[in-house]
């Protein structure tokens, strides 16, 4: 193992005592200074972090700068193999058969990877671990820095600084004028009238400026006909209370500014921490102001709780950072806005998501407390719990592999099981206990679509939207036919095995018609009839093929479940290599998990709840939609009740195409279509059993079997080669469009 020796406060390697020399041309480890300075801020020295070093052999060795050890780390760490030729990161390797060796940085993430190229677990994208900032592009670094970093010579004339003046700069500082002018009114708080006036003229403008607290040095300097020292009154140090030495009432100056910070807290400060609050919200919302939403935070936190003499705001251009004292930095802004805020997340949460959970909000309280539509429309409740199921299938996600991730291949397969489909699964119920032809709607038929459309979504949707972006960036990208294989055969007999009831009921079904007149008077003549319609077995008129087809209705649920339990046992027992995951047994640092077990379970259990009240809320206000709107039951389940709660699975998809992973973009697709078929349908067809006024008959019509079949047949001939680009998803996402172009003109089935 190598040694590391420290002389004159420099660390250096020793490798040679069983080591593998190190090859010509590859770095050696890197001699750094320990710094010896005690008491340091930001600014002067960076924080050290153990630093890798190769040390030959396919090791790394950790150097602590602080504590001097080192620990020779294997480099055979958790990592799994994907389908591409292309490199996706720096830290990945390519295989002698092309394929990319993706390394996990620690064993949480090894298993979220691990089950991500297994059957039956959600696909996840997003770390479940938090991952140093160091690690990380200089971009993202900067997303989660503080406004600190003074930089002299940044021009701040730009677009967006512009846009802040117009939309939040102008009126925030003129109700800081309007506040400082109620302090001069008072007399008593005159003080805090300067200080708002500056924190105007500031606002305004804030970019090239930094904010910082006065020293006492620097404040006695201000007043050289006065000596002020800080007297705490109620334990802060950020209390403005000064006393004037010299003057023999002292008591009366002490209690004049305490009443003028009274006069302060009770009328000034209030007005102005809502104005902050009001403007972090907004900047919020919009993402790309999130530079502002920090800004507005510390002047919450800390400036406006400053002593008004010891404020400070000064260029940037007269910052002197050998003269700079510790804390005395508070913020400096240079930017209003930093279009690279999407990447932004909030405990492992995209910040987009973060901002959808006031509308969950919104619709449950307008949901529930609207009575007759006395707020709101219809209507808005509808778009307002429809949108809401994406957070809630994010969050659902999230929950279920960290789960996962932390627990068993066992434990993880139950889980994914049990609550991977929870989302489509309440929202059907709920719409089939609204009841058939109640008010002219087919709530079945609705259902159905939905199956149909979430079905097309994850056969031709994701994955050709997925191979588009990620053609475009990498022109090519492969994926492992062997476990693309598994799941098309799985998806064959999911298929087969909900859709035969359909069959069997089309091949015994009949043409019905009425009110039908002989033109010829003879028994062999034509017929003209008013109206006829197709009917299927398993309507009332007839009782035992009602019957028969029940029985093989509840024989392909039953099998259907059996299928799925044969692929986990397939994919996790017997057969793993088919999946090409490779691991290690390195040692790494302990991960910090974003989401324990127990978190993970309550915001779980949290999130199905909200989204079970969401679904009730989509089934009890889509009348409008379907009656007013004239929009079908068929467009509305295969686009709107099967888009929405697929959107995470969309987005994952995209992601992981853009890293060279087009193998997960595929598998995402595959697997949401199996869960429908194995899982979803037999779970309704149970409840239809259990509640006789559900009515749930598993006859799809015959635009619903053929879309299907249809996708089925292009998805596997597309993936018949293991390679994509953008022209094989163009092809799907046009098939796609094609088949929802003809659910848009079909016209309107009478109810099975």
């Amino acid at each position: 193992m190598g040694t590391v020796v420290e002389s004159d406060g420099v660390f250096s390697m020793d490798l040679s005592c069983d080591q593998t020399p190190e090859p010509v041309g590859r770095s050696t480890t890197p001699i750094i200074p320990r710094p010896t300075t005690t008491t340091t801020t930001d600014q002067d020295f960076p924080v050290h972090r153990p630093t890798p070093a190769t040390t030959g052999a396919g090791d790394h060795c950790l150097i602590d700068h602080d504590n001097g050890p080192c620990e020779i780390q294997s480099n055979q760490g958790p990592r799994l193999r994907f389908g591409s030729r292309e490199r996706s990161n720096t830290n990945d390797r390519i295989s002698e058969d092309g394929f990319v060796m993706v390394e996990a940085e620690n064993a949480i993430e090894a298993q979220k990877m691990e089950q991500n190229s297994m059957f039956g677990f959600k696909k996840w994208k997003s770390h479940l671990t938090a991952r140093p900032l160091e690690q990380r592009s200089e971009v993202v670094r900067k997303l989660y820095e503080e406004p600190k970093t003074i930089q002299p010579f940044v021009s701040t004339l730009g677009v967006g600084n512009v846009l802040y003046v117009i939309l939040f700069g102008w009126w925030i500082s003129l109700i800081y004028v309007l506040v400082g002018l109620l302090m001069f009114v008072t007399i008593i708080g005159s003080d805090y009238g300067f200080f708002c006036l500056r924190l105007a003229w500031y606002l305004l403008w804030p970019f090239g400026k930094f904010v910082q607290k006065k020293s006492e040095e620097e404040v006695l300097g201000s007043n050289s006909s006065k000596e002020e020292v800080d007297t705490p009154i109620l334990e802060d140090e950020t209390i403005p209370i000064a006393i004037t030495r010299g003057i023999s009432k002292s008591s009366d100056s002490t209690c004049y500014l305490k009443l003028s910070f009274i006069i302060w807290a009770v009328l000034g400060f209030p007005i102005l921490v809502l104005v902050h609050l009001v403007t972090i919200i907004i900047t919020g919302f919009l993402v790309v102001f999130i530079p502002i939403s920090k800004m507005n935070v510390i002047m919450i936190k800390q400036v406006l709780l400053l002593p008004p003499k010891k404020l400070g705001i000064k260029p940037t251009r007269t910052w002197n950072r050998s003269n700079a004292k510790p804390r005395e930095m508070i913020m400096c802004s240079y930017q209003a806005v930093n279009v690279y805020y999407y990447k932004y997340t909030i405990d492992g949460i995209n910040i987009f998501i973060v901002n959808m959970l006031p509308i969950v909000l919104a619709a449950l309280i307008l949901g529930y407390l609207n009575i007759d539509g006395l707020y709101v429309s219809q209507p808005t409740i509808f778009v307002l719990a429809l949108i809401s199921f994406i957070p809630m299938s994010y969050y659902i996600g999230m929950g279920i592999t960290s789960i996962s991730a932390q627990s068993s291949h066992a434990v993880g397969a139950v889980i994914n099981a049990t609550f991977g489909s929870v989302v489509e699964i309440t929202l059907y119920i709920s719409s089939l206990f609204k009841n058939n032809n109640e008010e002219g709607i087919c709530y079945d038929d609705l259902v159905k679509s939905a199956l149909t459309g979430t079905l097309l979504a994850t056969m031709l949707l994701i994955p050709g939207i997925s191979m588009v972006i990620g053609g475009i960036k990498h022109r090519e990208q492969r994926f492992n036919m062997h476990s693309a294989g598994v799941s098309s055969s799985l998806l064959f007999i999911s298929v087969a095995g909900a859709f035969t009831p359909t069959i069997f009921a089309k091949a015994f079904g009949a043409i019905e018609c009425s009110d039908c007149s002989n033109n010829t008077n003879t028994s062999s003549g034509g017929f003209s009839c008013l109206e006829c319609h197709y009917t299927v077995a398993g309507t009332k008129e007839d009782t035992k093929l009602t019957e028969q087809l029940n029985q093989l209705v509840y024989t392909c649920t039953a099998l259907l479940p059996l299928a799925y339990l044969i692929g986990l046992i397939y994919t996790l027992k017997t057969h793993t290599f088919i999946f090409d995951t490779q691991h290690g047994d390195g040692k790494g640092h302990k991960p910090i998990v974003l989401w324990g077990r127990i978190k993970s379970g309550i915001i779980l259990l949290v999130a199905v709840t909200v989204t079970s009240l969401c679904a009730e809320l989509v089934a009890k206000n889509i009348q409008p939609l379907l009656t007013s709107w004239g929009m079908s039951e068929m467009f509305t389940g295969v686009t709107i009740l099967a888009l929405a709660p697929s959107i995470p699975e969309i987005l994952n998809g995209i992601q992981f195409a853009r890293q060279n992973n087009i193998n997960m973009s595929i598998e995402i697709g595959s697997s949401v279509a199996v869960q429908v078929c194995l899982l979803q349908i037999p779970i309704l067809v149970l409840v239809n059993v259990i509640f006789d006024n559900m009515h749930f008959l598993l006859v799809f019509n015959d635009i619903h079997l053929w879309s299907v079949i249809l996708s089925v047949v292009i998805m596997n001939y597309i993936f018949i080669d293991g390679k994509s680009d953008y022209f094989q998803g163009s092809v799907l996402v046009i098939v796609y469009a094609i088949l929802i172009a003809m659910f848009f003109f079909a016209p309107k089935t009478a109810c099975i």
